[in-house]
């Protein structure tokens, strides 16, 4: 079995980094006889996604030649969907990421909160899973995930969107988040892991705004003074075919207005500056479910064992 901690900061010290060298070294040690390697988007260098759509196309090799006897060979499922013969236009290190992602038996996800979703160089990583979509391997069965959501705490705003966003990347590639783990304030700045992890409830898919929609709602673009507003169509009760248009926001509503210029500033003003739910279980007691580790962090970095 071969595991893939995915280190979604890009800080290389930061609380997410403390944390995933402590899941590193507890996998180490609690299944030796098993693989385990970090993928770290804080040193690997992968761009945005350009939508060209060039990895639609089947090549005639696969993006990797494997050797008898190597650590990271393709997991079954991914060697059997054809997603190795998906290339990417894009010569960076997103090959070597998806070479780990394509051993993983299962994957751990360790990822930073920023604002209330995941940091731009861990959202370009997910972004470049694109050439699984053109694959199968999204209908396969999916391997397990689990993530680990870190940050110092204080957001009102949660991290659904952080949930949502790995989820839906991670399905493409033929993974399911089966558990979310909160560690947000119980991580400090040094490191140190001052209280246990817990369960997350998984939201459904869509979110857990999606629960209250009614897609059987019809919609109608209509015109008002020069602007495209989206208003709901209620059907009329008794009034078959008819519907009522629901009324339109003020028209002094507050605009956006850059048509005057600014007043120049005052000769000698200073230039403005800036001032530099329950616990969890311990499900299946692998490392990846949140158990802590209390030995001595080495550098975890691309290990195998």
């Amino acid at each position: 079995m071969h595991r893939v901690i995915l280190h979604g900061s890009c800080r290389a010290d930061g609380r997410s980094a403390a944390l995933a060298d402590e899941l590193f070294n507890a996998c180490i040690e609690e299944c030796p006889d098993d693989g385990v390697s970090i993928v770290s988007v804080s040193s690997t260098e992968v761009g945005p996604c350009i939508g060209c759509d060039k990895c639609r196309a089947v090549a005639d090799e696969p993006i990797h030649l494997f050797e008898e006897g190597d650590p990271l060979l393709p997991q079954e499922t991914v060697a059997e969907s054809g997603a190795l013969f998906h290339h990417c236009v894009i010569d960076d290190d997103m090959n070597e990421v998806r070479k780990h992602l394509d051993a993983a038996d299962e994957l751990i996800v360790v990822c930073p909160v920023y604002f209330a979703s995941v940091p731009a160089q861990m959202k370009a990583l997910l972004d470049r899973l694109q050439p699984y979509y053109f694959t199968d391997l999204r209908t396969r069965p999916k391997r397990p995930a689990v993530i680990h959501v870190v940050g110092a705490g204080g957001d009102p705003h949660g991290f659904e969107p952080l949930i949502g966003t790995v989820r839906s990347a991670l399905s493409v590639a033929g993974f399911a988040v089966e558990l979310v783990l909160d560690w947000v304030g119980k991580i400090r700045a040094d490191g140190e892991i001052t209280a246990d992890a817990e369960e997350y409830p998984l939201p459904p898919v869509g979110g857990f705004g999606a629960m209250g929609l009614d897609f059987d709602d019809d919609y109608e673009v209509v015109e008002v003074e020069g602007t495209e507003e989206i208003e709901e169509i209620e059907e009329a009760e008794g009034d078959e075919g008819v519907g009522e248009v629901v009324e339109p926001r003020p028209k002094d509503r507050a605009k956006l207005s850059v048509s005057q210029k600014a007043p120049a500033p005052k000769q000698g003003a200073p230039k403005s500056g800036s001032r530099g739910p329950r616990k969890s279980s311990g499900k299946g007691g692998g490392p990846a479910y949140g158990k802590k580790n209390t030995k001595k962090k080495g550098n975890g970095r691309g290990g195998h064992r």
